[in-house]
């Protein structure tokens, strides 16, 4: 029976023993009932504000330094090209003129000359005409003016016998009628100029007048070498029993 009394003794006491673990009151971890954990709560020495740190910015990325560029040195100011040398006029080229020339025309009655005169006046070209008058003439030649050489005269001979003509000879006595070809002598003007008429319907065109014994009016031409030759053979077509002469320029 005692034993009983004992064995429950001491489970009453292991009980309380028990409780008071349980509240504490040995000393023992803290509780962790609700309201020990309010109490704790309202410690604020034991408060911790815990706040969320803001995501961590990346690391910053290296960046190698750009590469200073060469400066360019500073230009030196364009020196003034220098003002070019003047260059030296060159002379005006002198303009070509003919050389002068004279071309006379003789045996020619008052009114050739007086035409001949009209004509080149009407040129305009500034020829020079001077005039003389002589005895009348004894005789008219008709003839082709020197060939200049033998051989110029015989081909002229050939080239007018294809043409029909035959009574003609070769003048051989030095003088500026030397290698000229004869072609008939006459005692009058008008005769010449028919027998002149007759070669050129033949088709001779070279052929002219000149007076034997006298020189009738003998007018001169001068001026510009290629001006004149034109001119006097115009003159020459145009003043029928007119024979043609050189002169000194």
């Amino acid at each position: 029976m005692a034993t009983l009394r004992v064995t429950v003794l001491i489970l009453v006491l292991a009980n309380l023993l028990a409780l008071a673990v349980w509240k504490g009151g040995l000393g023992a971890g803290a509780s962790t009932g609700e309201p020990e954990r309010l109490s704790n709560q309202l410690n604020p020495e034991r408060l911790r504000l815990v706040v969320d740190a803001a995501p961590a910015s990346p690391p910053p990325v290296a960046v190698a330094p750009k590469a200073a560029l060469p400066i360019a040195p500073a230009e030196a100011p364009a020196e003034a090209a220098p003002a070019p040398e003047p260059v030296p006029a060159r002379p005006a080229a002198p303009e070509h003129t003919a050389p002068p020339a004279c071309v006379a025309f003789g045996s020619l009655s008052a009114d050739q000359a007086a035409e001949l005169t009209a004509r080149v006046a009407k040129t305009g070209s500034g020829f020079k005409l001077s005039e003389t008058r002589g005895a009348g003439a004894s005789s008219w030649w008709v003839h082709i003016p020197s060939q200049g050489s033998k051989e110029g005269a015989d081909r002229k001979v050939a080239e007018l016998r294809r043409l029909g003509v035959e009574d003609l000879f070769i003048v051989q006595d030095a003088g500026p009628n030397q290698f000229a070809i004869s072609l008939g002598l006459f005692r009058n003007e008008p005769a010449a100029g028919r027998h002149l008429a007759l070669l050129r319907e033949k088709g001779v065109r070279s052929a002219q007048i000149a007076t034997r014994g006298g020189s009738g009016v003998k007018v001169e031409v001068r001026g510009p070498s290629d001006s004149l030759a034109t001119l006097a053979s115009d003159l020459s077509d145009k003043l029928h029993g007119a024979s043609r002469l050189e002169c000194a320029p």
